[in-house]
């Protein structure tokens, strides 16, 4: 018994000091993706989830991190505000763009937070003040980005949760479509469960998917995985990480920047930014 008390003991003492360290400490997770339809590389740095958080004064720190990757686009994959979010939070939101778009050009895509906080409000005002800092917002739509690689497509597939996967919803003349081009194509979908379990996916042939949603699990439990992801339920499949869906689509899922809701932390679980190289 005494042997049991010490151990569970020194669990508690390492998941609260881990709680405590992934409250502010980043890491940079990189990924590189093959196309064959690029002249040269492109660097994209794809963020999630972050629900008002902030890393430093101004998100300052975020910045700095994202900055020293040096990317030519910057992903942003929704759930950046709360679907409760206050007018601090959104004038946060708003901030942290301008802030990222002295380093290179930002596409964003909301999250099921954004729909729900634009449902609450009756208004998609909020996708108006991010469009007018600069910002490309990509609503289940795509746009076409001129780099020094080439030419890429960057999709968003906004935060719906799927109703029927029937041909109806509402962004599957975009996921038809961005691939269609001989050109390279990235597709941001906030919930990875609307790429994995949605039959009509055959048809979209985007050459690389990033999601969200997941929290990377929420807590970690080293060599194992995520503990529960909000659509999955316990021990998800895809919380975090690269992933290959029916040997066709690549789809990587980021691990986001917050914990979830205001009380639970993120244990063994650090917050993530995603470099992902294209080749």
């Amino acid at each position: 018994m005494t042997v049991i008390l010490i151990l569970a003991a020194v669990v508690f003492a390492a998941a609260l000091a881990s709680a405590v360290v992934c409250s502010f400490s980043l890491k940079v997770t990189e990924y590189s993706v093959g196309t064959g339809k690029l002249k040269n590389e492109i660097k994209a740095v794809c963020i999630s989830d972050l629900h008002g958080k902030k890393y430093g004064k101004n998100n300052t720190r975020l910045i700095s991190v994202i900055s020293e990757q040096r990317p030519d686009v910057i992903l942003l994959c929704g759930d950046m505000v709360s679907r409760r979010a206050s007018e601090k939070d959104i004038a946060g939101f708003v901030s942290l763009l301008g802030g990222l778009l002295k380093l290179a050009p930002v596409y964003y895509s909301a999250g099921n937070h954004e729909v729900d906080y634009m449902s609450r409000q009756g208004s998609t005002a909020l996708l108006r003040r991010i469009s007018d800092t600069g910002a490309v917002v990509l609503y289940d739509s795509f746009a076409e980005a001129e780099t020094a690689g080439g030419t890429l497509r960057i999709g968003g597939a906004a935060g719906h949760y799927r109703d029927s996967g029937a041909d109806t919803e509402p962004d599957y003349a975009m996921l038809e479509e961005i691939g269609s081009a001989g050109v390279a194509s990235v597709v941001m979908m906030h919930l990875p469960e609307n790429l994995v379990t949605d039959g009509n996916r055959s048809r979209w042939s985007a050459d690389l998917f990033i999601a969200g949603h997941t929290h990377g699990g929420i807590w970690r439990i080293p060599f194992a995985g995520g503990v529960i992801a909000p659509t999955q339920g316990l021990f998800p499949k895809y919380d975090a990480g690269r992933f290959s869906v029916d040997g066709r689509q690549e789809l990587i899922i980021s691990s986001g920047l917050s914990g979830y809701r205001p009380l639970i932390p993120r244990i063994f679980n650090r917050p993530e930014v995603c470099v992902i190289r294209l080749k």
